[in-house]
């Protein structure tokens, strides 16, 4: 398939932010020239015209990547990086894990390899104060020179909260795939990205596009916005675009898909036996959609494709030409972490580091030995294995999402939001089965089972600030951690996911995905009916009607 570019009218596309897909114009480009395959956009609401008369062609100033800069920016971006020292290019394209709350470390580790980035771990996160101090050394690290040091974290909410601390405690992405509201989850996830950017971060490695199978899935599961492709599709649109909004880069996760697979890649390799066709309507359909909407960064699983040689997609270059090709993906390629065993059983550090730019990557996350990435990365281009040409491709695609990230401004709406954005999604992303639509679900008076004491007292405390009272009568209600056994009680909450309901019997089921403070406050306010469940089942649950607020069985 030849590379594309597509004419856009000179507007930068701001809406594309929010998920506006464009008209295309596709045009075949000159095959010398290094330009990425782009797809690209025309105008909104293109104009018929009985005599149609030719476009001019359009500068490169006003042709435009879909996620943002224009061609122009591009030729920049790649003139920087062939003018980059060897080391320092081979920098660039790594992003290093940082696990300690040591700011002269963080400074050093990205001065010394002159690294593109780097990802802060759990550890390193304590009070907001020391955040700030940590990535502003991080960006201190990058020295003098025109586009941010990436300073990244991996925080979708849910089971994976690295800022659980510091920020609201969002639930796991299946809330928002639940909730039927798609504009308050782009501004619940705008506000979460502005919070991001006021402690220094600029690219978070989230939403999940992953299309989940359920409980035989066990990595993924309620990490994942449900198990319909086009659901799914929609709800990482909005939330790609609330990031966005927010100041904070996007990266949608895991191409081609991890939610199918029955093997987790941090403990071993899993082997993906669908054909890519069948693929084509299932797991890459939330991908596809993303990256017409204006996707500017992909993470690449290490899931392994049969089809196309049953090797990592991280080091394949098939899964990489699938990506650029096939669905004309522009912006930046991330590895997911080098470190993990589905890519390190029986690789080097650094061979695998070098493996992963030659298929197609353009940033290599958290290599197992960072110097050793970097050494090889070095070594590989002065032997000829890796090209020099290959490495300021993937330089310049790193360089050029910076310059980009550097111009967003963090919209009004989402510095208006206040701290309650993660309650109201955990409420109105809560899936309802009852009697009692419209009306409060409990008692004046309750009893809470299950779980563990911090979330008993935090669900009773929230209960009380609307007069209901924990007194252990009246309703009961059970709330349910990662089990999937089911319980009985008047209410039965699942917390992790919903699967646990479908062994339960009760008189109202819900399903919370999440069990954070803020979403056992959201769970509060659905009990009390302060807010009217409008949800509906992301994921099909046996003897469940689909909703919102049905009936039980």
């Amino acid at each position: 398939m030849s590379k594309r570019w597509i004419a856009a009218s000179g507007v930068a596309v701001v809406a594309m932010a929010a998920g506006a897909v464009f008209g295309a114009f596709v045009m075949d480009r000159d095959p010398a020239d290094p330009t990425p395959g782009v797809t690209v956009a025309a105008s909104a609401s293109p104009v018929a015209s009985a005599s149609p008369s030719p476009s001019p062609s359009p500068t490169r100033d006003e042709q435009f990547l879909v996620w943002g800069p224009s061609l122009a920016d591009w030729d920049a971006a790649l003139a920087t990086a062939q003018s980059l020292p060897l080391e320092r290019a081979a920098g660039q394209v790594i992003v290093a894990s940082y696990n300690s709350t040591g700011t002269a470390g963080a400074r050093t580790l990205v001065a010394d390899h002159h690294l593109g980035g780097l990802i802060i771990m759990g550890d390193a996160v304590t009070t907001e104060s020391a955040l700030l101090a940590l990535t502003a050394a991080a960006r201190e690290g990058g020295g003098v020179r025109d586009w941010p040091v990436i300073v990244s974290v991996d925080h979708e909410g849910g089971t994976v909260a690295r800022l659980s601390g510091p920020l609201p405690g969002m639930p796991a992405f299946m809330s928002a795939g639940s909730a039927r509201d798609k504009t308050l989850v782009r501004n619940a996830y705008a506000a979460m990205g502005a919070d991001m950017a006021e402690l220094g971060f600029n690219l978070n490695y989230a939403p999940v596009a992953d299309v989940t199978i359920g409980l035989a899935d066990p990595t993924i599961r309620s990490r994942s916005a449900g198990s319909d492709p086009g659901r799914v599709a929609e709800t990482v649109i909005a939330a790609m675009g609330g990031f966005i909004e927010g100041g904070v880069v996007p990266a949608i996760k895991h191409f081609p898909g991890h939610g199918s697979v029955t093997t987790d890649s941090h403990v071993a390799l899993p082997i993906q036996g669908a054909s890519v066709a069948q693929l084509a309507v299932s797991d890459l359909v939330p991908f596809e959609r993303a990256i017409n909407a204006g996707a500017p960064v992909v993470m690449m699983s290490h899931v392994a494709v049969t089809e196309w040689g049953g090797t990592p997609s991280t080091v394949d270059p098939d899964a990489y030409a699938y990506l650029r090709n096939e669905l004309g993906f522009t912006g930046v390629i991330v590895t997911d972490a080098m470190n993990m065993r589905a890519v390190t059983d029986g690789r080097a550090p650094g061979a695998v580091a070098v493996e992963a730019l030659v298929a197609g990557a353009d940033i290599v996350l958290m290599p197992a030995d960072v110097g050793a990435a970097h050494a090889a990365i070095v070594a590989a281009v002065n032997s000829g294995q890796l090209s020099r040409a290959t490495l300021d491709q993937a330089a310049a695609r790193g360089i050029l999402l910076m310059r980009w990230q550097a111009g967003l401004t963090v919209s009004a709406d989402a510095k208006a939001l206040d701290g309650t954005y993660a309650r109201v999604l955990a409420g109105n992303g809560a899936t309802v089965v009852t009697d009692l639509c419209g009306t409060p679900l409990v008692g004046s008076t309750v009893s809470i089972r299950g779980g563990f004491p911090g979330e008993r007292a935090a669900l009773a405390d929230a209960l009380a600030v609307h007069g209901i009272s924990n007194t252990g009568g009246g309703t009961s209600i059970v709330i349910l951690g990662s089990s999937v056994k089911g319980a009985n009680a008047d209410v039965v909450v699942s917390m992790d996911g919903p699967w646990a309901l479908a062994d339960s019997r009760a008189e109202t089921y819900v399903a919370l995905y999440g069990r954070s403070h803020d979403a056992l406050a959201g769970l509060a306010d659905v009990l009390a009916g302060a807010v009217t469940p409008q949800a509906v089942w992301p994921v099909p649950i046996a003897g469940m009607p689909y909703g919102p607020c049905p009936s039980p069985r």
